[in-house]
């Protein structure tokens, strides 16, 4: 059984997704994953044709999360669907079949046009931070949470701190794939 790419790279980020996902879904049996084994709660698929997105911040995505983008479709990479990261002033060539995971709560970003009689398409798929702060709440709004009298156990820094706890050290890609 071959692990999925962010639980290769990122296992604690992955079992902290899953285990979000698998708590909501265990409160309200209604609710379904999208697919069984992502651990991700949103998959939008743009369907172009010509799909770009202007500059922005996912602000509501889990803030120390990651955001998977997958492009699709037929186009010439040199001369457009570039990757643009703009808080490290990147630009990266970004190929159809390629996919990168990024923190789209944290980091500007945005894409570049394709030429008109090409096609691009995307998938992405994050976790908005609201079902994390959800779960926390004990199923409950924060406000609704709030107005009786609870609180969280960790501050907003302390949450941070934990949060980025997840992500991988260098240490830990090197000795996941020796190098």
């Amino acid at each position: 059984k071959r692990p999925a790419a962010l639980q290769l790279f990122a296992p604690h980020l992955y079992k902290f997704y899953g285990s979000t996902l698998d708590s909501i879904c265990a409160d309200n049996p209604d609710l379904k994953r999208n697919f069984e084994k992502i651990v991700f709660a949103s998959i939008p698929i743009n369907l172009g044709p010509r799909t770009v997105t202007r500059k922005h911040v996912d602000h509501l995505n889990i803030p120390f999360g990651w955001c998977v983008i997958t492009a699709l479709g037929n186009f010439d990479h040199t001369r457009g669907g570039h990757l643009v990261l703009w808080d490290l002033k990147l630009i990266i060539e970004f190929p159809a079949g390629s996919t990168v995971f990024i923190p789209s709560a944290i980091i500007k970003h945005s894409n570049i046009a394709v030429q008109p009689h090409e096609r691009r398409y995307s998938v992405t798929q994050y976790t908005a931070g609201g079902l994390a702060r959800w779960v926390a709440c004990g199923f409950k709004t924060f406000k609704a949470f709030a107005a009786g009298g609870e609180t969280l156990p960790m501050s907003g820094i302390e949450r941070w701190r934990q949060g980025i706890s997840l992500l991988p050290t260098w240490d830990d890609l090197r000795a996941t794939f020796g190098l």
